[in-house]
């Protein structure tokens, strides 16, 4: 795996990104549909707030104006069209943001995006946000997590923080030690800690890696004890995904 923010790169990552999300959904999202669940991508830099804000029902819309820092507000915003795309999946425009504006998607008293009232029941909803993107990924009946990382060699100063001893021989013998590697398992554990019930304690408590093995093109299972994800090299990007 390598790391670098060349422009090249950003280009080889946009590329591998689109092959991962085959499908353009409603609003220019792509968009993935496997194994029950669906995972889709919003391109940030293709938003413009004046437009995406029509997207959001009266409750999502007074959140929002609370968002002082222009960063926050459209990461914010692109993980509602993320989110509302992965739950309707309509290709035309008009239809999907009628029908985006019933639905209210607020972070719970831990954090978590929550779809309100009828919608909700039983549905699972994870969102994430790097770089130039936002995903989300949502489920009927299971748990799933998503997490996105532009690869950066600030992950180096945080090993110490996310990863034993025993977890990096793992990684080093599987993919490699280097900042694109690490970013691997630092989204893994992120993917997980988003799949599992809300009381669990700590960033990353009782999330350990027992086993790394090759799952495709530049592609890995990693299988940890309390749930296994997947982690794919975009290139610029790791991005990986509950299984």
């Amino acid at each position: 795996m390598r790391s670098t923010t060349d422009t090249c790169l950003e280009a080889e990552a946009a590329a591998h990104i689109e092959a991962f999300f085959p499908t353009i959904s409603a609003w220019g999202c792509r968009l993935r549909d496997e194994a029950g669940r669906r995972a889709v991508l919003a391109d940030l830099e293709q938003q413009r707030e004046e437009d995406a804000v029509k997207l959001l029902s009266d409750a999502e819309r007074t959140f929002f104006q609370q968002l002082r820092h222009p960063k926050r507000r459209r990461e914010w915003l692109g993980g509602r069209i993320a989110a509302k795309a992965a739950l309707l999946k309509l290709p035309d425009a008009a239809d999907f943001e009628a029908q985006a504006r019933r639905l209210t998607i607020l972070p719970d008293a831990q954090g978590r995006p929550t779809v309100s009232g009828e919608a909700g029941k039983g549905l699972f909803l994870s969102i994430t946000h790097s770089g130039g993107y936002a995903a989300a990924v949502a489920a009927q009946g299971r748990s799933c997590g998503i997490d996105l990382q532009k690869i950066s060699a600030t992950i180096l100063a945080l090993i110490n923080f996310f990863a034993a001893e025993e977890e990096l021989a793992l990684l080093a013998d599987a993919v490699g030690r280097d900042a694109a590697a690490l970013t691997m398992l630092w989204t893994v554990k992120e993917a997980v800690k988003k799949s599992l019930p809300h009381e669990q304690p700590g960033i990353f408590a009782g999330i350990k890696v027992a086993r790394i093995t090759p799952a495709g093109d530049r592609a890995w299972r990693v299988e940890c004890a309390a749930q296994a994800a997947t982690a794919h090299d975009f290139s610029g990007y790791v991005l990986a995904l509950t299984c």
